[in-house]
């Protein structure tokens, strides 16, 4: 059985110990097999095929060299021209008091699902077919994926204004980051909830 046939057939499995779990243990167990089970499910191919040569391959691929020259991650998120949600997460990750914070760990590489050549299919790539937009990825100079905007109950958190979406937001900032403080998810996270809209 190839690796690839085992991660498909794995979420299968920890769906069926999550509910054995659930039917015979207490919380904290059934949170460590739902966190497993998230996890599990967000298993992808290390680094997702794009073509390179299109203009969002070759925005991402700019995106990447600059992380490894730099020392950075890259914070990948989907657009489109219509999308609102997208502009408002435009407009916050250029805020004066954002900017500089969110500047020493990630390289911003935003591809237009609509008006870039090979946006949606580099998008597709990343997202296993994922609509909604924005839809955001942490990834490694390599190209593989740290974490993304799915959250744990499967929807796409996107620009967050609800508390749990805010919550996964702090999760993704602190499973990558390395020179973000504590504090300044914390300042990243009040801002996010004194923008609702």
């Amino acid at each position: 059985m190839s690796l690839k046939r085992k991660q498909a057939t794995s979420p299968v499995l920890l769906l069926f110990a999550l509910t054995f779990v659930a039917c015979t243990t207490g919380d904290a167990a059934q949170e460590s097999v739902a966190s497993g089970l998230a996890d599990t499910l967000a298993v992808q191919d290390p680094v997702p095929r794009f073509d390179r040569m299109s203009e969002a391959g070759r925005t991402l691929a700019a995106g990447l060299s600059e992380a490894e020259r730099t020392d950075r991650l890259v914070f990948l998120h989907s657009g489109a021209p219509w999308c609102s949600w997208c502009k408002r997460l435009e407009l916050w990750l250029v805020r004066e008091d954002i900017q500089p914070i969110f500047g020493k760990e990630f390289v911003n590489v935003k591809i237009d699902i609509d008006e870039m050549a090979g946006g949606k299919a580099l998008m597709d790539a990343y997202t296993g077919g994922y609509a909604g937009v924005p839809w955001l990825a942490i990834l490694r100079p390599d190209g593989s994926v740290v974490i993304t905007s799915v959250a744990p109950n499967g929807q796409n958190i996107g620009s967050p204004i609800h508390a749990w979406e805010v919550e996964h937001w702090n999760t993704m900032m602190r499973k990558s980051v390395r020179r973000i403080t504590e504090e300044e998810i914390a300042y990243m996270a009040r801002t996010w909830a004194a923008d609702r809209r």
